[in-house]
């Protein structure tokens, strides 16, 4: 008798502890979490007017040359985002577009491949002391180049509101270590800027959406996909509409295949730019 009661509590402890587990089970599935932003306060802006001042896809009268440059105006901040390969193509783009690079804010370089930051020394000559931020882990000699030039560095690592409505998207590895850029406008989301997308142009998006909480509107820039294949390119922009992204904007090394499928089969996801182009978001 002693062993059967024995039994039968060991039986019913049993069945206890199944069903208070059972109910923990049931109430956290039904618990919905949601990632808290990295970065809080954003803001946001009204509009945004992108002006692509260096990119090898070709525009009228404009110098065309393996890079990028884009030109990101609000109604509050100006900033150079990457600079182009050289302080002559540079100037040359600038002045045609009837830019005065003195209303430069600040400069957001993505990374630190020539052909993002060749450009620079045209500005220190016209704007020296300007702020330009910089990937935290980018080479120490790329850095100091920059310093030298008279500017002040500003190293970034997570992810940082930079003005209102206008954030930096910390680096991640491509390889090399590649940060982007996000301006919030108001009823559409994240315009982002992206350098050459080494680690990924949908991780960076992701990375974007994840940080700042907001929903994803544009992305533009180099998406480093210039040999993927078909299938690649397929992946990618499913994974760029999955993630909400609803203008789609690949310039320099993005490739012509890419562009070709967009205009072919997403043609609603699809601005086609080049050098010399302006894209208003509002």
């Amino acid at each position: 008798m002693k062993y059967i009661a024995i039994t039968i509590a060991v039986i019913i402890i049993i069945i206890i502890t199944m069903i208070i587990a059972t109910r923990l089970h049931l109430r956290s599935s039904s618990i919905t979490t949601t990632p808290i932003p990295k970065v809080k306060e954003l803001g946001s802006l009204k509009w945004v007017e992108l002006t692509i001042v260096i990119d090898n896809n070709s525009g009228p009268n404009l110098t065309s040359v393996w890079g990028i440059s884009i030109l990101v105006k609000t109604s509050t901040t100006t900033i150079l985002f990457d600079t182009g390969p050289s302080p002559e193509a540079l100037r040359e783009n600038i002045e045609k577009l009837g830019i005065n690079i003195s209303d430069v804010d600040f400069i957001v370089i993505s990374h630190e491949h020539g052909d993002h930051v060749g450009g620079l020394p045209y500005i220190a000559r016209i704007k020296p002391s300007t702020i330009v931020y910089v990937p935290k882990d980018m080479s120490y000699s790329t850095k100091d180049w920059i310093k030298n030039l008279g500017f002040e560095v500003i190293e970034v690592s997570e992810s940082r509101v930079i003005s209102k409505g206008i954030a930096i998207i910390g680096e991640l590895y491509g390889p090399p270590y590649e940060q982007a850029l996000a301006i919030n406008i108001e009823n559409k989301g994240l315009v982002i800027v992206v350098g050459c997308s080494h680690p990924g142009v949908e991780n960076i998006v992701s990375k974007a959406v994840r940080d700042l909480g907001i929903k994803p509107y544009m992305v533009i820039g180099g998406f480093h996909l210039a040999g993927a294949s078909s299938e690649k390119l397929e992946q990618v922009i499913k994974s760029l509409i999955n993630l909400g992204i609803s203008k789609i904007v690949p310039i320099h090394c993005s490739g012509d295949r890419i562009r070709n499928i967009l205009k072919t089969k997403y043609r609603e996801y699809y601005i086609e730019c080049f050098v010399g182009s302006r894209v208003r978001v509002y």
